[in-house]
């Protein structure tokens, strides 16, 4: 059994010690620029330095968020700021793009690099391609079941998320926000529109389709221990310092008992902020969330509600029973009403509520139990009949005083081990101290007095005294295992002089540690190179996954095929994808397309897991041996076409990504960011930009209907506030569903200053599209040769948006 590393989010100073003290073995933060988190306190760079330092000295590692996309323009800015956090000292920075892993690795090589969950690692193909780049450790994606966890093989280390909030979309494959309301969570502003209510066309009930529960495998700690996971990560910087302590010192205390094999269970995880705990796709047990707020712990259900009191039925397995002063929150549908708990409840039993004695219960670990809280004044009025409905523990006034405890009274999870040798040379006092750190780093101090001993005029000073001075150990993370006196208890020194040496010796072990972990920083200056490429060659790709549409293409470069999965249902499936079914839709696309002047390539999911890849490589295998032979847009980081979903922001991607012919850049960029890149790429012919078609806004393995609600009378859409209609389709996998934006991306105005500033391949998105949507090729072609006609691509795109360019 391996117990787990256990990481702790830290927003600020003041949560970083807190999550100490609670028991963390490491933390993740991050500075003001280049984090996920951008609304955060996060750090200045003074502020992670000392951070560093206090985490080292109590055994803790730091690791550094630089997990947002890269523009051009930042690339030199951020790789001085990465060279500064390994000067400072940091153990690890978090990346998401790969175009900084290779600054990273060329220019700061020693630093460890984590992969970003944000990287959307999900198969041994990009595992693969990350061990190669140096990798050390891989955040698995939240939609990771255990037994594909288990199936893994890499000498990298794992991370999981073991605790917090759940997006909706695989982190990394969302532009909801973006193309919503112009904040990426690509670049640490998501505006979180996943916590929005919705509505799916047709059925009337409006709810949070989009919102998971949070995520708890508190239970599952001991499973987790006996797969190959390094680490386990609370997610949580946004979040106050009572989730902080609380969840941390629960887990702490957790793992600590799986050492003796003991399991235990604490309610108090469920009282500070969550919408609702469940174990997510870990068990492939996902629930959706009763609201996007705080939920808190469930205890009963309403059995009577009268004008001056609320009975509760309490659940038996519930052990923390309100008290004056707690919050309450009682659900029913959609109608929800909260209250502080403003006497004494009364608790009786079940058989007397129901003979109307009411009288208290005294042995509270009994079963059947009834909870009864009297209204007063401010808490009367309700909107709804509370009889029958959920109640929820919200809010806990004992917590504060064990957060407090956490807060003044914790410590370091590991202490760093001390001996202390004190002896007398030249009548000077002598201090030297061995320090041995979790790591099994090893420090050597000596200090000498300023002070000699004296022959004493009263009282001498003892062996015993100079020993209990020795072993105060101030607010330092120090386990004292052992304290030599060589003294024979004769002379005299003041105790102050004792206490002094013993201090001064503790700061100059302090200052040996922190600096052991810091590097000399460097000035780096990246050579630009200008592209000089005039007047390129233009280029149409299209993408599509109707089989009409191959019969009347032509004029364009590339064909982009995707199979498109052939139930309707909004429902994900367990199933495995139909072999014969993908055989025989890419052997009739090969056919009609055989002769035709374009090059077919069939587009594969760009979420495989590793089933689906087996099942991919099984068709492919078979339509090799039959003579269809078609090349492969994948986007695992080492193939030959990439789509969008790569997220490619900047040269330094590209030029890592040797084997691909063709790379999409992300759809999230601007006019200015077209420019920087083009501006300075090496490889212009390789990029690719989509110019038309509907923008993938999600991609989740989250279900958005569950069995139990589902009726066949709902549309594939999705509806906000505003009546946007976002269309939604199954993967070929069955497992996924891929939401597309409400209006298509069309840059149709911009194709000529594009190719202006030499971009030369375009890419219309035809997926899903009616069966003459193949015009838009012509539309296209003639806007390359400088022939605009927006009224006839109106025809065909009535809703059109140039998104964030």
């Amino acid at each position: 059994m391996r117990i787990p590393e256990l990481l702790a989010p830290v927003g600020s100073m003041d949560h970083l010690k807190i999550a100490i003290n609670a028991g963390a073995s490491s933390v993740y933060l991050s500075g003001k620029n280049y984090g996920a988190r951008k609304f955060a306190t996060n750090f200045t760079l003074d502020e992670i330095n000392d951070a560093v330092d206090i985490a080292h000295m109590h055994n803790v590692k730091v690791y550094v968020t630089v997990n947002t996309l890269i523009k051009e323009d930042e690339l030199e800015d951020v790789i001085n700021y990465v060279s500064k956090l390994y000067s400072i000292g940091v153990d690890a920075i978090l990346v998401q793009d790969l175009g900084l892993v290779e600054l990273i690795n060329k220019h700061v090589p020693k630093l460890k690099i984590h992969a970003s969950t944000q990287m959307t690692c999900e198969n041994k193909l990009k595992l693969d391609y990350l061990e190669k780049k140096g990798i050390k450790r891989v955040v698995l994606p939240r939609e990771m079941k255990k037994e594909e966890i288990k199936a893994l093989n890499t000498n990298m280390e794992f991370e999981i998320f073991a605790h917090g909030a759940l997006c909706y979309s695989y982190s990394g494959q969302c532009l909801m926000s973006s193309f919503k309301g112009g904040r990426s969570g690509n670049r640490g502003t998501c505006a979180q529109p996943c916590r929005q209510k919705y509505q799916i066309e047709g059925i009337k009930k409006e709810d949070y389709y989009l919102s998971p529960c949070d995520l708890s495998l508190f239970n599952q700690l001991k499973e987790i221990s006996e797969l190959n996971i390094a680490c386990i990560k609370i997610e949580g910087r946004m979040r106050n310092k009572e989730y902080l302590a609380i969840v941390i010192h629960a887990y702490r205390e957790a793992l600590n008992k799986l050492k003796s094999e003991k399991e235990t269970k604490n309610e108090n995880i469920n009282l500070v902020f969550n919408r609702g705990l469940c174990e997510g796709l870990f068990n492939d047990s996902p629930k959706r969330s009763l609201k996007s707020g705080h939920v808190g712990l469930k205890i009963g259900r309403v059995i009577e509600s009268k004008k001056n009191q609320i009975a509760i039925r309490l659940t038996d397995s519930v052990k923390t029973i309100p008290e004056k002063g707690d919050g309450l929150l009682i659900v029913k549908n959609d109608e929800d009403y909260g209250f502080e708990v403003s006497q004494n409840p009364l608790i009786t039993s079940l058989n007397h509520f129901k003979n109307g004695k009411n009288k208290p219960m005294k042995d509270l670990t009994r079963k059947n139990k009834v909870l009864i809280i009297k209204k007063v004044w401010q808490n009367k009025k309700s909107a709804f009949d509370l009889t029958k409905s959920d109640v929820y523990l919200t809010k806990r006034n004992k917590l504060n005083k064990k957060v407090k405890e956490i807060e003044t009274k914790g410590s370091s999870f590991i202490k760093s081990k001390l001996i202390l040798t004190f002896s007398i040379k030249n009548k000077f006092p002598v201090l030297k101290g061995r320090l041995t750190l979790a790591n099994r780093k090893e420090f050597e101090c000596e200090v000498i007095g300023n002070t000699p001993f004296e022959k004493p005029l009263k009282k001498s000073v003892s062996k015993e005294t100079i020993k209990k001075q020795l072993q105060k150990i101030d607010n330092y993370p120090y386990q004292i295992t052992q304290i030599n006196v060589n003294y024979d208890g004769t002379l005299f020194i003041p105790i102050s002089k004792i206490n002094e040496l013993r201090r001064n010796l503790f700061k100059k072990l302090e200052k040996e540690v922190t600096n052991s972990f810091k590097h000399p920083n460097k000035k780096i200056r990246l050579k630009h190179f200008n592209n000089t490429n005039n007047k390129p060659e233009c280029n149409l790709s299209f993408y599509t996954n109707n089989l009409k549409h191959l019969e009347h293409i032509k004029n364009v470069k590339r064909v982009y095929l995707e199979i498109p999965n052939n139930d309707d249902s909004l429902i994900q499936s367990k199933e495995t994808p139909n072999i014969n079914y993908m055989i025989n839709f890419i052997k009739k696309a090969y056919e009609i397309s055989y002769d035709k002047d374009y090059e077919l390539i069939w587009k594969w999911s760009d979420i495989t897991h590793d089933e689906l890849i087996k099942s991919l490589n099984k068709v492919r295998g078979i339509l090799n041996k039959m003579n269809y032979n078609l090349d492969i847009m994948s986007n695992s980081f080492n193939g030959k076409y990439g789509f969008y979903s790569m997220n490619i922001t900047n040269n330094e991607t590209i030029s890592s990504l040797k084997n691909y012919e063709i790379l999409t850049l992300s759809p999230e960029l601007s006019k200015k960011d077209y420019i920087d890149i083009i501006k300075h790429c090496r490889y212009p012919h390789k990029i690719e930009i989509l110019v038309q078609g509907s923008v993938e806004l999600m991609k989740t393995r989250y279900p958005l209907l569950y069995d139990t609600e589902v009726k066949k009378n709902y549309e594939n859409y999705l509806i906000d506030k505003k009546n946007n209609r976002y269309p939604i389709h199954k993967s070929i996998s069955s497992q996924e569903l891929t939401i597309f934006d409400a209006s298509e991306l069309s840059l149709i105005n911009e194709i000529t200053y594009l190719k202006s500033i030499n971009y030369s391949n375009f890419a219309i998105d035809g997926r899903y599209k009616n069966d003459d949507y193949y015009k838009m090729i012509d539309i296209y072609n003639n806007a390359i040769n400088g022939k605009i006609d927006e009224k006839k691509l109106i025809e065909y795109s009535p809703k059109n948006t140039i998104a964030n360019y």
